[in-house]
């Protein structure tokens, strides 16, 4: 097999040592816009291009392996493909769906193979836990974890957190070998929830994702932050309490050491997916929309982990209360959160009720008085809230409208009723409010 690499930037290494180690596969040409990379090809009797299509158009290849940025997969890929080379190319297949669709149709229509390389489903410590694996029916759960610092991993290239190239952040650059090597123990994933956070100019340095392979729940933890090192596992609970384990990095000492077997792993299913000729789908395609549905739910929640979306709020106490009821008939309004203008006093109610839904009552209730809050602020729902003094008073259940437009009492949802006596309220103490961790 005549092999074209196209794009010689961080992982083109891990596919240009697998092509020198194996007997049956010959590194043919190379493509980059840089010269200085192509500079360590000359005189090797490896053709070297500046531009892609002119690779494709010299005859000197059967097959092509793709190591650009993921914003350029699709138009070489197709432009392979077209010609009846076979491709492989690096995780995601593409950043659009349509795009990854549509190279599966260029591929049948040409009669060329198309493959995804997805390496971490050769690693060996993973293949082994797939190999010890109980039948499905006796999984309980499946958690992967794929926790990074990306900047030991980007070899220099800004590409990664450029979200208009790489596509997103974490989610699309390491997500779909997680998602895969979840999919190599149990199968095709449905995705049903999905959370990104942290995110630095566009690009998510966290996300989680809960997914089912049939009925086995199945979780992905994704991270980009991590201050150095990596964490790589899948975690595989049974149904009985025992669990197994796949450590990635296990055995491999050294940065990135894992990733030698695991590239040998992809070119040799590659070499053997083109000897077999086109027939078996590609599973690229189909984690590229898991990826982007990923993306649409998580993009659609208000909130993102890790990040502080508003600064804390303080409120003076102009006026105690001491008393308690269990009997006060407050009514919980629909309102998630309420802006304060400077100056405003509102009042603040503890219960030991616990409101959810508007229209709930709230009887059980300790009054800690009238405060006015010093700066304009938004309150919302699970704010936390404190004493001057650092004593937590609980959070934020909501607003009851009975006073209203005079004020709002402020429901705090606490483990049990206080009032100011409580807490040794004087006026003019001050109580901080703080978005809650959840």
């Amino acid at each position: 097999m005549k092999v074209g690499v196209i794009g010689l930037g961080t992982i083109s290494r891990y596919f240009l040592n697998a092509i020198a180690a194996d007997d049956a596969v010959t590194l043919a040409a190379v493509c980059d816009l840089d010269p200085a990379r192509l500079a360590g090809f000359t005189g090797s009797g490896v053709a070297t291009f500046t531009d892609a299509r002119d690779l494709l158009d010299a005859g000197v290849v059967t097959a092509v392996v793709i190591t650009l940025p993921n914003d350029l997969h699709a138009e070489v890929a197709h432009a392979a493909l077209s010609r009846g080379i076979a491709v492989c190319c690096e995780k995601p297949l593409t950043v659009d769906p349509a795009d990854a669709r549509a190279l599966a149709r260029t591929a049948a229509e040409h009669a060329a193979v198309l493959f995804t390389a997805f390496h971490r489903r050769y690693n060996r410590n993973l293949l082994d836990l797939a190999a010890a694996l109980p039948p499905r029916a006796e999984i309980a759960r499946v958690t992967a974890r794929y926790h990074e610092n990306i900047g030991e991993h980007t070899g220099g290239e800004g590409w990664y957190l450029d979200p208009a190239r790489c596509g997103g952040g974490c989610l699309i650059d390491n997500g779909p070998n997680a998602l895969d090597a979840v999919r190599l123990l149990v199968g095709d994933l449905t995705l049903l929830d999905a959370t990104i956070g942290d995110v630095r100019g566009g690009a998510e340095h966290c996300a989680e994702l809960d997914l089912r392979a049939g009925e086995v729940p199945v979780r992905v933890e994704l991270d980009w932050a991590l201050p150095t090192g990596e964490v790589k596992d899948v975690r595989v609970d049974l149904r009985d309490g025992t669990s197994r384990t796949a450590d990635l990095l296990a055995g491999h000492p050294g940065f990135k050491a894992s990733l030698a077997h695991e590239y040998r792993g992809i070119l040799a299913a590659f070499r053997g997916a083109v000897e077999a000729g086109p027939g078996a789908p590609d599973p690229g395609p189909a984690l590229v929309e898991v990826v982007a549905e990923a993306y649409r739910v998580a993009r659609a929640k208000e909130t993102r982990p890790r990040m502080r979306a508003k600064a804390d709020a303080e409120a003076r106490m102009v006026a105690l209360m001491f008393h308690s009821r269990d009997d006060r008939g407050m009514v919980l309004a629909p309102w998630e959160s309420r802006c304060v203008p400077a100056g405003q006093v509102h009042e603040l109610v503890t219960t030991a009720d616990r409101p959810g839904r508007p229209g709930d009552r709230v009887d059980r209730v300790g009054f800690l008085g009238f405060a006015e809050f010093t700066a304009a602020t938004v309150l919302q729902r699970g704010d936390e809230v404190w004493t001057a003094t650092g004593r937590r008073i609980g959070t934020v259940a909501g607003f009851d409208e009975c006073h209203f437009p005079n004020h709002y009492n402020v429901l705090v949802a606490a483990d049990t009723v206080l009032t100011a006596a409580d807490l040794d309220l004087r006026v003019g103490d001050a109580v901080r409010f703080g978005p809650g961790s959840g």
